[in-house]
This record gives structure tokens, sequence and C-alpha cells, in this order.
């Protein structure tokens, strides 16, 4: 029988090298596998690592100086120049006050005890024009009235949000003491946010100022150094020797008397 020889030695030579040649494909290609891996590992890490650090660092120094400058430039002149021409005078027969406005087309603010009955309102502005007025209705209970001037193109106030002034807040007042001094200004705090006061035999919740109030600064504003409206002036303490104690009404109840008033 014929038989092939075959060398088994050669054989087994070609398949060492193939071997050897499989097991060094496999060794590059988890080399590249963990090199991928690494790298991937590293990109997160750093992602992560920033992320991290931008949530738990503080401001700069540079940015807290600017955000303490901001505040500190508020002051009362700022302000004056912002809302003098949203004040008016309020004259209702011989009785002397003061009002805002409330909207452009000439809509006006003031106290119900300043208009109280009277034949005659006349609404004065800052540049000295003067309308007849129209007493549109009041809220007795929070003293407030409603007037209305044939005017088109008025400064109206920004009602504050009045749980976002604080205590000891610097507020000025704007209005005409003694009914001869129009537009005069007056600086202090907010002493009270909310204090029971009893106004001509009736309980009010007002607010409460150290900024100087006299007769003819009823209906006036009370602002915030932002230019926002925190309260209309109704009363000052008549007390023997007592100083600095004014009272105004709330925005926010301002406000309310206002929307039941235009309701009607």
């Amino acid at each position: 029988m014929f038989t092939k020889n075959i060398d088994f030695s050669k054989r087994g030579s070609v398949m060492d090298k193939e071997k050897e040649k499989r097991n060094s494909q496999r060794y590059y290609l988890k080399a590249i596998l963990f090199s991928i891996i690494f790298v991937v590992i590293g990109v997160l890490g750093g992602f992560l690592g920033a992320l991290i650090y931008d949530k738990t660092k503080t401001p700069s120094p540079e940015i807290v100086s600017s955000r303490l400058i901001n505040t500190s430039e508020l002051n009362t002149a700022d302000t004056v120049d912002v809302v003098a021409d949203s004040v008016v005078d309020v004259v209702a027969d011989t009785n002397v006050g003061s009002g805002v406005v409330y909207s452009k087309d000439g809509y006006i603010i003031t106290n119900e005890h300043v208009i109280h009955d009277a034949k005659k309102i006349e609404v004065k502005l800052r540049n000295q024009k003067s309308y007849s007025a129209v007493n549109v209705g009041a809220d007795k209970n929070n003293d407030i009235a409603l007037l209305k001037i044939n005017e088109n193109n008025l400064s109206p106030v920004k009602f504050a949000n009045y749980s976002e002034i604080r205590l000891g807040e610097t507020i000025i007042v704007i209005g005409n003491p003694l009914g001869e001094l129009s537009g005069s200004v007056t600086d202090g705090v907010v002493s009270s946010k909310e204090r029971m006061v009893n106004v001509d035999g009736k309980q009010m919740k007002l607010m409460q100022t150290c900024a100087e109030i006299n007769s003819g600064n009823s209906g006036g504003g009370v602002f915030r150094l932002n230019g926002e409206l925190a309260g209309i002036v109704v009363a000052k303490s008549s007390v023997e020797n007592s100083e600095g104690l004014g009272f105004a009404i709330k925005g926010s109840d301002v406000e309310d008397s206002i929307k039941k008033i235009l309701k009607k």
C-alpha cells in the first residue's frame, strides 16, 4: 500500500507561527481596548470633577465686589429722579393733601379723608399744570380714594411686593407738607411693617416709619430706593413730644382697595 510520508515537524512549526500570530493580534487588540477605556474614564473624571468644583466654588472677589458696589449706588437722589413725577398735590375745597399717579391715563390715588365730601377737587402735577378731578370712588375702611383727571401722559407708580420689604430698610416720602411745600422729600427707615394703630377711632394695620410726615403729606407716596411704591401716607402721631412716628397704608392694601373701587 502506498503511503505518503508527512513531515510532522514542519507542520508543527507552521502551526506554532500561526498561534503566535493570533496571540500577538489579541495582545494588540487588548492594548487598544484598554487605552480607549482609560481615555474615556479620564474624560468623564475630568468632566465630573469640573462640575463638582463649579457647584461648590465661592464667587470670585471681583463678582462679590461688583454686587456690593451696585447695592451701595442706590440713594435717595436717584430715587427722587425716578419717582418725583409720579407724586401730585391734591386740593379738595380748602383741604390740601398729596397723591400718586396710578395709571398713565389719569387715575390718581389719595386718601379718602383728603377729598371727603369735597365739591371741587384739583390735582396739580410736578410741572405745575392743574386739572379738575373727578372722584371715581373710595374705600373708607382703608382710607383710599381714586380720582380721575383728563390726561394721558402721566408717570404711574410701580407697586412693590410688600412681602419683600425689610424692617429697617431705607425709604423716602414725597408730598406736600403743610399744603405749601410741594414735592418735599424726607427719608427714614421702615420702623414696623405691620403696626396696629388707632386712626380716628378706627383700628388699622399700617407701615410705621421715622421719615418726617406733616399735615399735607396725606395721600403721598412712600418709596423704596428702587423706586417702587411701598405705601401711601395716612397719618402722623399727634401725641405730645412724639417724634419720628409716621404711618402709611401698606402698598398691598392700597392695591386691594383700588381693585374694589374699579369693580364697583
